[in-house]
């Protein structure tokens, strides 16, 4: 196909057509482009060997179809890939239509944008421009993200039940910062700095906190569990899983307090929570295969049907624990406190028990190291 023939299609909405135009104009950078529209949203999945440069893709994206006056496209949902990967490394959302207070009329000069309001020393305060949702497109959000950082290298911390979905900062060090109450959800945040944070009830939902460092971090009640990626469309286009997961693979919890907090479905990986608190938190059907957890305690929390393989459980207190179905093939478990723990069906082949304490333990079902399963004595003449 032609240039011109490209071009028509594309000024028509065709997002096939637009799709092979930002492909070409980003080949630079070896990025594959998909589209389609959905209620007036254009919603672009980027694709690259690498993470897609955000700022350069943006610009170019932008620019295209500012020139292209697609009429049926009123805003742009832009979500960038690792190939490979179905959890983006971005996200970015703004609007093809210029804000009402900027647009020239017949009768007087056009007024010169509007300032983002003034934020309140402390805190931001509800209604100002970082309570932000995925609806609010005329800003782009990594204005959100630098407005964040400016604040806190002026040395403020307090930013109790701030609203930053999909933001992005990657990197970013905000050691001891306070993020109660807020909702980081489907946030980029990997190799991000959180040491010693207070982020009490926060809604991380299906945030990246891949290399995440969040040592002696408060997560009491805090949500990293899974959530879906908004929209049919970039569904089909990603072949993404229903629901997406909170990713902390390799990420650091040290000693971090996860009380309660809602880990359903997690990444895990590799992750470090040694001397973590756990105490009632939902790790249903985590992957935390080779991760640690050296001498967590686990009282009473919910671990059933998740992924443990080699994972290092060394002295945990695990007392009262769920871990119907898990698997914890080649888990080490020396030391271990597993008193009344309900182990049914679980899978413990060539673990190490040594001097783990499986007093009043439930093992109905379960495959034991040395590969005997222990049954229900109810099936048994």
């Amino acid at each position: 196909m032609n240039v011109a023939n490209l071009l028509q299609r594309a000024k028509l909405g065709d997002t096939e057509a637009i799709a092979t135009l930002m492909t070409q104009a980003l080949t630079a950078q070896g990025v594959t482009a998909q589209a389609k529209l959905r209620q007036g949203c254009l919603e672009v999945v980027l694709s690259a060997p690498h993470p897609p440069d955000q700022r350069s893709c943006l610009h170019i994206i932008r620019q295209g179809l500012t020139r292209l006056e697609v009429p049926s496209i009123r805003t742009v949902k832009v979500y960038a890939l690792k190939s490979g990967e179905a959890f983006p490394e971005w996200m970015e959302v703004f609007s093809m239509d210029a804000p009402a207070d900027v647009r020239a009329t017949p009768s007087r000069p056009a007024v010169p944008p509007r300032r983002m309001s003034e934020i309140q020393d402390r805190v931001f305060k509800s209604g100002s421009p970082l309570n932000l949702t995925s609806d609010e497109v005329d800003v782009p959000l990594e204005t959100y993200a630098e407005e964040l950082l400016r604040r806190y290298a002026k040395g403020i911390r307090d930013f109790t039940g701030v609203k930053l979905i999909q933001v992005s900062l990657i990197d970013a060090v905000l050691d001891e910062i306070i993020l109660q109450d807020a909702d980081l959800s489907r946030a980029v945040l990997r190799r991000i700095q959180m040491a010693g944070a207070i982020l009490k009830n926060a809604n991380f939902a299906g945030a990246n906190l891949i290399e995440a460092n969040l040592t002696e971090a408060d997560l009491t009640g805090a949500n990293l569990g899974c959530m879906k990626l908004g929209g049919q469309a970039v569904n089909n286009l990603v072949g993404a899983a229903v629901p997406i997961s909170t990713n902390l693979k390799k990420a650091t919890l040290l000693r971090a307090n996860l009380t309660h907090a809602d880990l359903t479905r997690a990444a895990l990986e590799e992750a470090c929570f040694d001397q973590a608190n756990l105490t009632g938190a939902i790790l249903t059907r985590v992957n935390a295969k080779l991760c640690s957890f050296v001498q967590c305690t686990f009282n009473k929390a919910d671990l059933s049907w998740g992924t443990f393989d080699g994972a290092n459980f060394t002295g945990a207190n695990l007392s009262r624990t769920n871990l119907k179905r898990a698997n914890l093939v080649g888990a080490d478990l020396s030391q271990a406190n597993l008193w009344y723990a309900d182990l049914t069906e679980a899978n413990l082949t060539r673990a190490n028990l040594s001097r783990a304490n499986l007093t009043g333990a439930k093992l109905v079902g379960t495959q034991m190291p040395d590969g005997r399963t222990m049954m229900d004595k109810r099936y048994m003449s």
